[in-house]
């Protein structure tokens, strides 16, 4: 997920580079709402037009299971529960558990896990076509890999091999931050290098190797490897 005050103009840009449609988000209107990009094996980029803050991973699964982990490793989290909205009309399609602060590369991710029951689906806020979990894979353009930096790299590959990531070996680039250590994925990879905490740069499918800057901290690169 991105927020930026340009976020046509960069969900543009990420369309044009994978081949992928622009697909409605968020439906809220104006520039609380968002769109985005799916890419053929699943994950997707949720774009907001609202103050630029950094990006931020989210993953997707059973949350009871991540609060086992986080129990038995320490890690300090909140959980919103759908079954806890007592509104009616702050519904949503989703429970969400979120890392707090002061936990290196932790708090630049969260974890998602969608309702089975259809009807907070056809709510107008979350009835935009990229939010549907698990559509059918295609052909097209992949999301491969995520860098991710870290500024005490160990704890954060610990804290990846908990969620479930597994160490796969070196990566090289031609592209900063050039040299990372792979963790192999369900859904993509992901990159983890020495750096500031956060998403740095995502790899897709290509067939020219391609570079682009959608913000200041995070770049698109695509045909590499």
């Amino acid at each position: 997920m991105i927020r930026a005050l340009d976020r046509d103009g960069l969900a543009a840009k990420v369309a044009a580079l994978s081949g992928r449609p622009l697909l409605a988000g968020y439906r809220a209107g104006g520039p609380q709402g968002s769109v985005g990009v799916r890419f053929a094996n699943g994950p997707f980029l949720d774009i907001f037009g609202e103050s630029a803050t950094p990006p931020a991973l989210i993953l997707q699964g059973p949350l009871a299971d991540l609060e086992v982990v986080a129990g038995a490793r320490g890690w300090a989290i909140r959980t919103h529960r759908r079954e806890e909205i007592a509104d009616p009309a702050q519904d949503q399609p989703w429970s969400i558990l979120l890392f707090r602060r002061d936990q290196g590369l932790l708090t630049q991710i969260s974890a998602i896990e969608y309702a089975d029951d259809p009807a907070p689906w056809a709510l107008p806020d979350f009835s935009g076509p990229l939010y549907p979990p698990n559509p059918a894979p295609d052909t097209g353009t992949r999301l491969r890999r995520v860098w991710m930096g870290a500024q005490e790299v160990a704890r954060a590959a610990g804290d990846l091999a908990a969620l479930g990531f597994v160490a796969a070996g070196p990566v090289h680039s031609e592209f900063p931050p050039h040299e990372g250590t792979l963790y192999r994925g369900p859904r993509a990879d992901l990159v983890l290098f020495p750096g500031p905490d956060g998403v740095a740069r995502l790899d897709i499918d290509g067939r020219e190797l391609q570079r682009i800057a959608l913000t200041p901290d995070l770049a698109l690169v695509a045909g590499e490897g």
